[in-house]
């Protein structure tokens, strides 16, 4: 079922001129094609810039591909394309595709309609479907993932916040339902969700301008408590950058309260505010154009 949606969004974005028949070939034949799930045509654009089928640099251009009357289409898509792979963090292409489709796929299946069903089913009383309703998130509904009860229950508790784990879980109990309850707890208990302190360890040499950033988070889901880390990315930018040579390293971290420093250290603290802005003059450098 998920090959089956990649496929017709990337099958669109061949239909509409935004790939070629070598792109969608190269595309439909990936073997990654089978560990992820694209369910718009937007999502499958991205995937195919970060697979470097189609060069990022090619992807503002693509809209003048469509055919008459298609432009303003072609143009929303590549849009689409081009915010599920940007950001201000500075990760490739594929990293961010993947934080956002992550995001998207826990909204699959999230309607008004499994909230009508879940209200009468009386798993949701009123206000807590009126709530819901308000927050539900947009979907395209040419694109969007089949009504699902048990998603969007997992929802109610994971986003719309209008069901505590607690109300969710006592519900098992006194449901004549307990298999959508039950689907509902097992989502919650694989979703991730950062809710605490993160250290950034950022290095960036000069020399060869390998620029590291690795990130870890001490996360929670709504039933337990677990640490996690975000994998290392490392890139190289072309030598032709190259300036000088130098090597800045600094780590950054949501501080915990501390007392004042001793008015002996303050030509050192000085110093690591230095360093700190010719780092960051030095980031703004090299990827902020």
């Amino acid at each position: 079922m998920n090959l089956e949606a990649s496929l017709r969004a990337l099958d669109h974005l061949q239909q509409i001129d935004l790939l070629t028949a070598s792109e969608h070939a190269a595309a439909t034949s990936d073997p990654e094609l089978a560990n992820i799930t694209l369910r718009t045509p937007g999502e499958a654009l991205g995937w195919v810039v970060a697979r470097e089928i189609v060069p990022q640099a090619q992807l503002d251009a693509l809209p003048a591909r469509a055919p008459a009357g298609r432009e303003n289409e072609a143009q929303v898509i590549v849009s689409e394309a081009t915010g599920l792979i940007s950001g201000d963090v500075p990760l490739p292409a594929w990293a961010l595709l993947h934080m956002n489709l992550l995001e998207r796929r826990m909204q699959d299946g999230v309607s008004a309609a499994a909230l009508d069903q879940l209200l009468d089913l009386q798993l949701i009383d009123a206000a807590q479907h009126a709530h819901s309703l308000s927050m539900l998130p947009t979907h395209q509904d040419a694109w969007a993932a089949p009504d699902s009860l048990p998603a969007t229950l997992a929802w109610t508790v994971l986003r719309s916040g209008a069901l505590s784990n607690e109300e969710l879980k006592a519900l098992a109990g006194r449901t004549s339902h307990p298999e959508i309850v039950a689907d509902a707890i097992a989502r919650i208990d694989s979703a991730k969700t950062v809710t605490h302190k993160t250290s950034r360890s950022t290095t960036l040499s000069l020399d060869s301008l390998d620029f590291t950033t690795t990130t870890f988070s001490s996360s929670s889901s709504s039933s337990s408590s677990s640490t996690s880390s975000v994998p290392t990315a490392s890139f190289k930018l072309p030598s032709s950058f190259v300036s000088k040579t130098q090597t800045f390293t600094w780590t950054s971290s949501e501080p915990d309260p501390a007392p004042a420093p001793a008015p002996g250290l303050w030509k050192k603290a000085v110093g690591v505010v230095v360093i700190a802005l010719i780092a960051l003059i030095a980031l703004y450098v090299f990827f902020g154009r």
